[in-house]
């Protein structure tokens, strides 16, 4: 049998494989993502539902149980601060969460518009060292 014909049909495997798998992997991303995200509504949703109940329940445990809670004034604008430092904090995080994402996005590109040079680059050294390891 022919060695270059032997070499040739495992490299077609090796093609139909990776050509199978990065196909499934197309398929099944896009509903992963779909997935994920409706997740994420769904955590938000429920967070945001425990803290309405949270905070009714408490309103309503104040007004049925007479007692005269007021918060001075000082609480309040203390409170309000620490929630206006949260929002501002959060807001900050997620400009750097976006950001570092963005940049992993840029450098990921960067990498696969030059694939063909790293894979020119690789042939070159690969053709240097062949003659070393070939036999004559």
């Amino acid at each position: 049998m022919d060695e270059s014909k032997d070499i040739s049909d495992n490299f077609e495997i090796i093609e139909q494989i990776y050509k199978k798998y990065f196909s499934e992997v197309e398929n099944s991303v896009p509903h992963i993502q779909q997935v994920l995200f409706d997740l994420q509504n769904e955590s938000y949703k429920t967070w945001k539902n425990a803290v309405n109940a949270n905070i009714s329940l408490q309103k309503e445990f104040i007004k049925s149980s007479n007692f005269n809670f007021t918060i001075p004034e000082s609480y309040k604008s203390l409170i309000e601060n620490m929630s206006e430092e949260t929002v501002k904090y959060r807001s900050l995080c997620n400009k750097i969460i976006i950001a570092t994402i963005e940049s992993g996005k840029k450098n990921v590109k960067t990498w696969n518009d030059n694939a063909d040079i790293f894979m020119d680059l690789n042939r070159k050294i690969m053709h240097f060292w062949l003659p070393v390891f070939t036999q004559k």
